[in-house]
């Protein structure tokens, strides 16, 4: 599974900033709140030993949402879209201890906090870009309650896709921002290259990553960030696709291209080690479990992925 590619996921961009079309669909039956936590999701874990032990996302209904008064102000909803005749919204828990209260409305599950990694690797793909887009809303929220401009509180507006500035002189609007990062398959000949980060967990190799700089081009980007993590001058640099990383709120945009030559020199250190892998090599590697290749929700192993089964 490729995440988020073919999620189709409506966001009524051109009317949910009004009250006429935002204020019903918190009644409506077909309507979901998700609550969140500093980038985690409140899911529900099934207290019977006989149904599935996967903790699922909680998604509340607005009968169940006017029974937590304490734990969500209205103000801070913040609309996700519309999916299949759905409607989906997500809201910051005010703190942890609101799930002892939430608890009483899934009396027959234990409630917990989930980080998206672990849910990734359960949920079918419309769930999973839910998730990420509440995740992502979540933490610009988190992060921009105060103005960069005069340091005055903000508050949200616009069902959550804008935060205004409360100091009168000011008046200034926030919205949300997503940051660029690039991240390419380096080939030469019949191997790619993979390298690792001291960071990542034990015997996690990646294809070669790393954000846009102001006033770069992308295709400008993966140049500079493939010569600064391997030595390696690139050629044939070409877009792939891209893909949303909530992580916290990047938007990864993949790319193929061919070194130069072969030599590899870890300039900037930032890796612990980058090497050349065969098809036959890197499978072999997997299947002994020497190396583990990136989620494959993700679009550095889709980027592997088409690179081992380009010649199959």
């Amino acid at each position: 599974m490729f995440a988020f590619q073919n999620t189709p996921l409506n966001r009524h961009g051109e009317v949910r900033h009004t009250e006429e079309f935002i204020k019903p669909l918190l009644e409506l039956p077909n309507t979901f709140f998700l609550p969140v936590h500093q980038q985690s999701i409140v899911c529900a874990r099934s207290k019977n030993p006989d149904v599935d032990k996967n903790a699922q996302p909680l998604w509340l209904q607005s009968q169940e949402l006017k029974q937590l008064t304490g734990s969500y102000q209205e103000k801070h909803l913040i609309y996700l879209g519309e999916s299949d005749s759905k409607h989906y919204f997500t809201f910051r828990l005010k703190s942890p201890d609101s799930l002892q209260h939430m608890a009483q409305l899934r009396p027959e599950a234990v409630l917990e906090l989930c980080g998206l990694r672990e849910l990734f690797k359960q949920l079918p793909p419309e769930q999973a870009h839910l998730c990420s887009v509440a995740v992502a809303m979540e933490h610009w929220h988190n992060t921009h309650q105060y103005c960069g401009f005069c340091g005055h509180e903000t508050y949200s507006n616009q069902a959550g896709f804008v935060r205004n500035c409360s100091n009168q002189d000011c008046q200034k609007q926030h919205f949300p921002r997503t940051d660029s990062a690039v991240i390419c398959a380096i080939t030469y000949q019949d191997k790619i290259l993979l390298g690792r980060q001291t960071s990542w967990p034990e015997k996690r190799y990646s294809v070669i990553a790393g954000f846009v700089e102001p006033g770069e081009t992308l295709e400008q980007a993966v140049a500079r960030e493939g010569y600064e993590e391997t030595g390696l001058r690139l050629k044939s640099i070409e877009y792939y696709r891209s893909q949303p990383w909530p992580f916290p709120q990047s938007l990864m945009v993949g790319f193929t291209a061919e070194a130069v030559n072969p030599e590899i020199k870890l300039l900037d250190r930032e890796l612990e080690e980058a090497r050349w892998f065969s098809r036959e090599a890197l499978t072999a590697a997997v299947e002994a479990e020497e190396l583990v290749l990136p989620f494959k929700f993700s679009i550095s192993r889709e980027l592997i992925n088409q690179w081992l089964n380009k010649n199959s």
